[in-house]
């Protein structure tokens, strides 16, 4: 808890920081601007680490977003961006479309670094894999084609996660049901709870209905 409490403070501090230094190409504004980009990476993983406040992660994603297409402009700080990226891009659940541009900014850097160094990097056919993967899925769901998703792993998902509806309210979801949930044991068992709670609330509030895990994958069982 205190390390997430400092990265949070220190995320704050440095965006006020990044105000009065302004975005150019000044070793000041370089490294307080990359300073935002850490503590976003830091504060969603470590949300995520503890299932707490995951709802939070898609605006600190924006956030790096913002900044780290600034970043990427400069050559010297490349490196450390290709880095940021690749870990920011995990933390990201629920939003196919924001990982789509996370996607797209993790292979504008690869493609920089690859001019820069003249070879191509092992990864780059990976990320243009999953960016067609997600172009594909999201189009689907855009035209409600949901029967032509599709989907990766053994464990089916219900395709109404890759739709614009689901994606704009999920986060204002996971703060109602973790705010239900308060209390509740976090053990085995926890899924079935968060589960159902999720599907009440989406169909409720939102109008949404949504099968959970349990209900995709009959005779699979979940802890």
């Amino acid at each position: 808890m205190n390390d997430e409490n400092d990265y949070r403070n220190e995320l704050e501090d440095a965006r006020k920081r990044a105000t009065v230094r302004g975005r150019n190409g000044s070793e000041e504004s370089l490294e307080v601007h990359w300073e935002i980009c850490c503590g976003d990476v830091l504060l969603a993983e470590e949300n995520m680490e503890n299932q707490d406040r995951e709802w939070e992660n898609a605006s600190l994603a924006r956030e790096f977003l913002d900044v780290a297409n600034f970043l990427e402009g400069y050559d010297d700080m490349l490196d450390k961006v290709y880095v940021a990226v690749q870990r920011m891009a995990n933390v990201i659940i629920d939003h196919p479309r924001l990982k789509f541009e996370m996607l797209k900014l993790q292979l504008t850097v690869i493609r920089r670094i690859e001019a820069l160094c003249d070879h191509d990097l092992d990864e780059s056919e990976d990320v243009e894999n999953e960016l067609a993967y997600y172009q594909r899925n999201i189009a689907y769901a855009d035209n409600g084609d949901f029967d032509k998703i599709a989907q990766k792993g053994t464990l089916k998902r219900d395709t109404i996660e890759w739709s614009l509806d689901y994606e704009s309210v999920i986060d204002e979801v996971n703060k109602k049901i973790y705010s239900l949930l308060e209390g509740h044991p976090r053990g085995m068992g926890f899924c079935f709870a968060y589960w159902s709670t999720k599907a009440q609330v989406l169909k409720e509030d939102y109008g949404i209905e949504w099968r959970s895990p349990a209900i995709m994958n009959p005779g699979v069982m979940f802890d």
